[in-house]
């Protein structure tokens, strides 16, 4: 099935899921196919997927946008990193 995949250049990201983070700079992070927002606050931003939590650190954060087809985090972005799903 990945083979075919490749061959009809269909991104793997939407057929599995995945979430798609786009990262402008320190300063603004575009997410695709997230499942929701698990906890915002000003310094941390934790994200559901389907890989499990995206957690965006930094300062000043907050959400610009926020829809079912995506979301835009802006603020001064220190580190993006993952927690296990449970843990």
């Amino acid at each position: 099935m990945l083979e075919r995949l490749k061959r009809a250049d269909i991104p793997q990201e939407l057929v599995f899921g995945w979430p798609r983070c786009v990262l402008v700079g320190d300063e603004r992070l575009v997410v695709e196919q997230h499942q929701g927002l698990f906890a915002c606050g000003e310094e941390e931003i934790v994200l559901k997927t389907l890989c499990g939590y995206l957690v965006v650190r930094g300062q000043g954060m907050q959400l610009n946008r926020y829809d079912p087809d995506g979301l835009v985090v802006v603020g001064k972005i220190h580190s993006l990193g993952y927690r296990p799903k449970g843990g």
